[in-house]
């Protein structure tokens, strides 16, 4: 095959280690600029919806005022108060226990649940509506729901109950029972979701070590834990720390049921903050309350990356 001519000599085609220099800095510089654009919008909003209120938030918490009036430097007036305040202390400890209720509730019913659909494979489709529908429900819509079948004079617990000869209870008049009635109440509403979230991490496993496991002997719940638990590490990741952020937001369901009541026996630190905001309109106190919920956010979604992460 014969040689094309190109028209240009070899000394025309050979660039300098200058020349190659500016080409490469110019292939950097454009690569940068394509990469920031596709960035761009989500870093605005990063900046914009997320950066700037959490600066504006820590610089509240050493004002107050600034709604009606001008807002005051107070110092860390704000800071003491909150750490001094025997109900800021209150709502920490019941979101904290109330976390501790209804994570690990709903991780093991959604797992029990994820499990059983796996082994149907036929007709679960209704089974996966029925359980998802829950989810699908406005947290106030299932509270005002709640409220009317754990009601004690004329809801359907409390009917059944007292069908059977016993007294009726108040769920969510008793200081013992109301906390954990509304932890039951967001288990329901979340089961549905986590039970989804498992059963997809379960189908995405591969079947072939399960047989080669079952064909050397070992039974399911040791399959579970060698197996299944393992390989579902990066799905827990995700679901502990996706769940404590929104299990330590508690406020709807509070907001609907209780108040806060009984005896401020489930009132939440989002409650909480409503209340100091909206109120009573502390807003250097509620400031500062949100700025320590962040804070804590932050803090156990750190330690449970590090707990959590592959260690390979």
């Amino acid at each position: 095959m014969a040689d094309v001519d190109t028209g240009l000599s070899s000394t025309q085609l050979t660039l300098s280690p200058e020349e190659h220099r500016r080409l490469r800095r110019r292939y950097r510089r454009r690569t940068t600029l394509t990469a920031y654009a596709f960035l761009g919008p989500n870093l605005l909003a990063f900046i914009a919806f997320l950066l700037i209120p959490v600066v504006w938030l820590f610089v509240s918490t050493f004002r107050t005022g600034g709604v009606l009036g001008p807002a005051e430097f107070v110092g860390l007036d704000n800071w003491r108060d909150t750490f001094a305040d025997p109900l800021a202390r209150t709502s920490i400890r019941n979101t904290v226990v109330y976390s501790a209720m209804a994570i690990p509730a709903v991780f093991i019913i959604a797992m029990v649940l994820a499990l059983a659909l796996r082994t149907i494979s036929r007709g679960s489709a209704p089974i996966r509506v029925a359980l998802y529908l829950p989810t699908l429900q406005p947290a106030v819509v299932a509270a005002f729901i709640f409220a009317f079948v754990l009601h004690p004079d004329f809801g359907v617990i409390n009917y059944a109950i007292r069908g059977l000869g016993g007294n009726p209870i108040n769920f969510l008049g008793d200081t013992s029972l109301a906390l954990p009635t509304i932890a039951g109440i967001e288990v329901w509403r979340g089961t549905g979701f986590w039970t989804m979230m498992f059963l997809a991490g379960l189908t995405a496993l591969p079947s072939e070590l399960y047989h080669a496991a079952e064909i050397d002997g070992a039974g399911a719940i040791r399959r579970f834990l060698r197996l299944t638990l393992p390989l579902l590490r990066p799905t827990f990741y995700f679901a502990v720390i996706f769940a404590t952020i929104v299990n330590l937001q508690l406020f709807d369901s509070v907001f609907a049921l209780t108040d806060g009541g009984p005896v401020n026996s489930t009132i939440s630190v989002s409650l909480y903050i409503y209340r100091s905001l909206f109120l009573f309109g502390d807003i250097g106190f509620g400031a500062t309350l949100s700025f320590l919920l962040v804070i804590t956010v932050l803090v156990l979604t750190g330690l449970q990356t590090f707990l959590l992460r592959d260690r390979k």
